[in-house]
């Protein structure tokens, strides 16, 4: 067995099924139906849009093959799904796949489940865990959406109930009454999300464990081609989903602001984001209050919402990758090129897309209406300027030992070592 937490064997089966999946023929050609739909789409007549059309489907196709590969309510399994980098480990390449600006920082595992049905979860949280949340969605048909929230509980929850080893059991059914930690579900397909969102990518992420108490009788296992038709059934509405996502998210916004700071269903964090869009020679400079949140991080996206490679490009930082300002805020400059300051945001060359940024474990006393300080365009030419001599600045050498030091943690995900060696 792996020391790996994200590597089970039950992850394994299910990547190994999705990647046969995805290259069976009947499922690639309900791929290039799909594919169809998104050329005809605005976005696809810009560069950056054509250019990355393809590998925002992939991302897409692969994110349901393994969702519809751990789809089983009657014998639930957890999975990690939506993580955009690919990983070479335990014996086969695992290809990116993601959905809605996806977060380096987070590790996202997938329970489908039944509402009718009674489960319990088992977590253990390493000594120094990432910000942890399970929450419970009912599921759209075709999970073509956004899941309607109808319950969830945070590390702050869980590990005040704990026992010494930093183990816990959160017990999921109907009724109101359950264990300790109880999540009540309502009639139909629920998908639970279990969340590890690392303020240090030197965090391991919990062990996550699900059984079904009351299993049906005389069940029997799907087979492949039964999972296959399920997949195909699912493609249109899933990809036109996550293609017109980008067209309503948080209003589509004007570029170069920050909508929000909303609060997420459930009570478990804030999330601010909008649009940036720069002309050559321009930088945005965002300048955010942590607010002494348990994790906070930003980082951009594609036009699409897919995000850069995380491992090689600094398209996010969180809270122990960033440097802040002396009052404790903290200034991002996104541009294409490197500005010689410490919270620089690789654009990746894009024109525009999407930048988010995340507050979680948030203590009670603060006020989101302060959390976002500036946003505002600037030219890079005059960059040193506009900025306060305050805000924190890196040479290149410093740069490269970051980007090293970003790539060989990343890939930590994917070992058995110790995450911190």
């Amino acid at each position: 067995m792996s020391a790996n937490p994200l590597y089970t064997a039950d992850q394994g089966v299910a990547e190994k099924l999705a990647l046969r999946l995805i290259e069976r023929a009947d499922i690639r050609a309900a791929r290039e139906a799909a594919r169809a739909g998104l050329v005809a789409d605005k976005l696809a007549t810009t560069l950056d849009g054509r250019a990355l059309l393809d590998r925002a489907l992939d991302q897409w196709v692969l994110a349901l093959a393994v969702r519809e590969a751990n789809g089983d309510v009657a014998d639930p399994r957890v999975t990690w799904n939506v993580n955009n980098a690919p990983r070479d480990w335990y014996g086969h390449v695992y290809l990116g796949a993601a959905v809605a600006i996806d977060n380096p920082d987070n590790i996202n595992r997938e329970i489908p489940i039944t509402g009718e049905g009674h489960y319990e979860i088992d977590v253990r949280f390493a000594e120094n865990p990432p910000q942890f949340s399970v929450v419970i969605e009912m599921e759209p048909e075709h999970h073509a959406g956004l899941g309607r929230n109808v319950g969830a509980l945070t590390l702050q929850d869980l590990l005040a109930g704990a026992d010494n080893d930093r183990r816990v059991t959160i017990t999921v059914g109907p009724k109101a009454t359950g264990g300790k930690f109880h999540l009540q579900t309502e009639p139909g397909r629920i998908q639970i999300y279990t969340r590890d969102s690392m303020a240090d990518w030197t965090q391991q992420p919990a062990e996550v464990s699900v059984r079904r108490l009351d299993p049906p009788a005389g069940h029997t296992p799907r087979t492949e081609d039964e999972i296959a038709a399920v997949v195909i059934d699912d493609m249109p509405a899933w990809v036109k989903f996550w293609a017109t996502f980008k067209d309503d998210f948080l209003g589509f916004p004007e570029p170069n602001r920050l909508v929000g700071p909303n609060g997420r269903e459930g009570g478990w964090g804030y999330l601010a984001g909008g649009r940036f869009r720069l002309e050559d020679g321009e930088a945005l400079i965002v300048t955010l209050d942590p607010a002494d949140s348990y994790y906070t991080g930003f980082q951009i996206s594609d036009p699409w919402t897919i995000s850069p490679d995380p491992m090689y490009r600094v398209v996010s930082l969180n809270k122990a990758q960033a440097t802040p300002n002396p009052d404790g805020t903290v200034t991002y400059v996104l541009s294409p090129i490197d500005p010689g300051v410490a919270n620089w945001i690789d654009t990746d060359a894009l024109a525009e897309g999407w930048m988010l940024t995340r507050w979680q474990g948030v203590p009670k006393t603060a006020d989101p209406t302060t959390f976002i300080r500036e946003v505002r365009v600037a030219r890079l030419d005059g960059l040193d300027a506009e900025l306060s001599a305050d805000v924190p600045r890196i040479d290149l050498a410093g740069r490269r030992a970051q980007i090293i030091e970003r790539a060989r943690l990343h890939n930590t995900r994917t070992r058995d070592a110790a995450w911190a060696k």
